[in-house]
């Protein structure tokens, strides 16, 4: 907590927003996370909606459906981690983490995806944060729900493989670590209509 709150980044990735869910400083570090105890009571849940983001006060814990090739969308497209990406792009098969919980505070939604309830089962419908800027005292954390993996499922290594998610990564670690991005973009960077895996 020191540390980020005296200026220091951090980076959380995926599965890293399920732990720790009794350590307030941790959870206003990432903002919101799933799991680890993070129930109705825990926090509002943020979703997109036309207009900025959102807190909601409204019953259901984390869940997410199949992993899947979805789109992610650009919601903040000035934000250092993102100039210069697409509005949109498509990501390989991963989870959409949803209905996550927490303080929310400090948090600017920089990218979202959504998963239509009625063709993916555990869809919500709902623009899920998948990258996030959350600030901490004078730290700066980049949270990114993508990059499943799991020993027991060949496929799964492809989300990490996924251009969009190591570039988005780089990115995001170095803006954690300096404020600044360097970093260019490129030229197999997903498109809005095709997964770019390396």
């Amino acid at each position: 907590e020191k540390f980020v709150g005296d200026g220091g980044g951090l980076v959380s990735v995926h599965a890293t927003d399920n732990a720790f869910g009794d350590w307030p400083g941790f959870n206003e570090m990432i903002g919101v996370g799933g799991w680890g105890g993070r129930g109705d009571g825990f926090g509002p849940k943020i979703h997109w909606f036309e207009g900025g983001m959102k807190l909601l006060q409204t019953p259901g814990s984390a869940t997410h459906p199949a992993k899947h090739d979805f789109e992610v969308v650009t919601r903040a497209p000035e934000h250092p981690v993102m100039k210069g990406l697409p509005a949109s792009w498509l990501h390989a098969h991963d989870e959409i983490y949803s209905r996550l919980r927490g303080p929310a505070q400090n948090v600017t939604i920089l990218a979202t995806a959504s998963a239509d309830p009625e063709k993916i089962a555990r869809g919500t419908g709902n623009n899920e944060p998948m990258l996030m800027d959350i600030r901490y005292g004078k730290g700066r954390v980049f949270h990114t729900t993508l990059g499943h993996c799991n020993k027991d499922d060949d496929l799964s290594v492809k989300a990490l493989n996924c251009v969009g998610f190591i570039v988005t990564l780089q990115r995001g670690t170095e803006w954690a670590a300096t404020g600044t991005v360097t970093q260019s973009i490129p030229s197999d960077f997903p498109g809005s209509d095709v997964v770019s895996v390396r």
